[in-house]
């Protein structure tokens, strides 16, 4: 099993990842490893790949070529719904909450996916669903609906969703996209929390001080490429991806 970037037993892998659509190279070759218990973050302008890397992670878009492992196993040609019993859950750029469902009912549909080879009793899924609401400080909104709350507890609930499914990685696209600067650090918080309990988190966000400030490590894209990877304050400093950022005219003093 390859070791990630804390020299441990990387849980999840992608290896030379490609996705492309006719000439169009969404992504082009992206190798990347986590490892347990950190935020690892993906940072790169609009167009850079980033949400059709996440779509190939969790087998929602098909490969052109690379392979994906999970726990050193390969699921590159698994079917999304086999992706999720392996233990990765994902949030999406828009919530996608039931309108018609109270929150409660929302966040236990994320029960729905049981771990692979497993089937979970009543009492695993009340379980499950208690510990995602704890997690997630939801328990005051579980009669509510959607549409009731605010757009940063409307992630919250979308988050609580996939920790239903108790995932062992969870991929996180653009969560605080749209919210307030205090949501935003609700979020951040949220994430450093579950770090500390123990879940790899993968996080796509366009908040560059809060990728710096939450993640343990970060990957730049560019035009469906990695352009630059380590440390979070290094990575934001690295020619190639302020470049990517600020254009060809960006400004030398600062670099």
């Amino acid at each position: 099993m390859t070791a990630s970037m804390t020299g441990e037993p990387a849980v999840l892998e992608t290896r030379d990842v490609a996705v492309h659509y006719g000439g169009i190279k969404a992504v082009d070759g992206v190798s990347i490893s986590l490892g347990g218990n950190r935020i690892f973050g993906v940072l790169g302008p609009n167009g850079s790949g980033k949400t059709t890397l996440l779509a190939a992670i969790t087998r929602l878009t098909k490969l052109t070529r690379g392979d994906l492992v999970f726990d050193g196993v390969s699921y590159a040609t698994a079917k999304p719904h086999q992706v999720a019993r392996r233990g990765i859950a994902r949030t999406f750029q828009t919530v996608r909450l039931l309108a018609d469902r109270t929150v409660y009912d929302n966040i236990a549909l994320g029960t729905d996916v049981p771990p692979k080879g497993t089937k979970r009793t009543s009492k695993e899924r009340r379980d499950a669903i208690d510990e995602a609401i704890g997690r997630t400080g939801t328990a005051t909104v579980l009669k509510r609906y959607p549409a009731e709350l605010s757009y940063g507890s409307q992630r919250r609930v979308e988050i609580a969703r996939a920790l239903a499914s108790r995932p062992r990685v969870l991929l996180l696209d653009e969560p605080t996209a749209g919210m307030n600067q205090h949501e935003r650090e609700e979020v951040a918080a949220l994430m450093s929390k579950l770090r500390d309990e123990g879940l790899t988190q993968l996080l796509i966000e366009h908040d560059v001080q809060m990728m710096v400030d939450t993640c343990d490590y970060l990957y730049a894209m560019n035009f469906g490429r990695l352009i630059g990877e380590g440390a979070p304050a290094s990575v934001v400093q690295d020619p190639d991806v302020r470049e990517a950022y600020l254009g060809k005219n960006w400004d030398k003093n600062h670099a």
